[in-house]
């Protein structure tokens, strides 16, 4: 492995960014497309060298995307300094498994259509039996 070094520190090449992460290499070079603050040096030769600052937003990408389940554009705005990011409601069996925003809100209102769906249910069922006995 080789490690190159800077006046600001170590510079870890791609792969080496990418096993220090747990990711592919291919998610850095796309979030290189969709996150404009994450600009990795380049060789001469058109290898990306990440700096520790690199490393750190990439860091803070990863936590935003993978842990709390944000979009990339929600990423994008809690990392320019918009919106905060909404916290993650979770039930306790859910502790394990991050669950997205947008997944909690789509669930909470499925539930509580169904919910209203099994109301609707046991109306009709109450009615048709009142009909049967008249």
């Amino acid at each position: 492995m080789l490690r190159e070094k800077t006046k600001s520190g170590r510079m870890y090449r791609i792969g080496e960014a990418a096993r220090a992460l747990d990711l592919q290499t291919s998610v850095l070079r796309f979030w290189e497309s969709e996150f404009p603050g994450l600009q990795p040096v380049r060789t001469p030769k058109g290898q990306r060298l990440y700096t520790e600052q690199d490393m750190e937003l990439l860091r803070r990408i990863r936590a935003l995307l993978h842990e709390q389940g944000m979009t990339i554009e929600g990423a994008r705005r809690v990392l320019s300094g918009g919106a905060a990011p909404q916290t993650i409601q979770r039930s306790p069996r859910d502790e394990d498994a991050p669950a997205p925003a947008c997944h909690t809100e789509t669930t909470a209102m499925l539930q509580d259509a169904l919910r209203e769906l099994c109301q609707i249910r046991a109306l009709l069922t109450a009615n048709e039996t009142e009909e049967k006995r008249s």
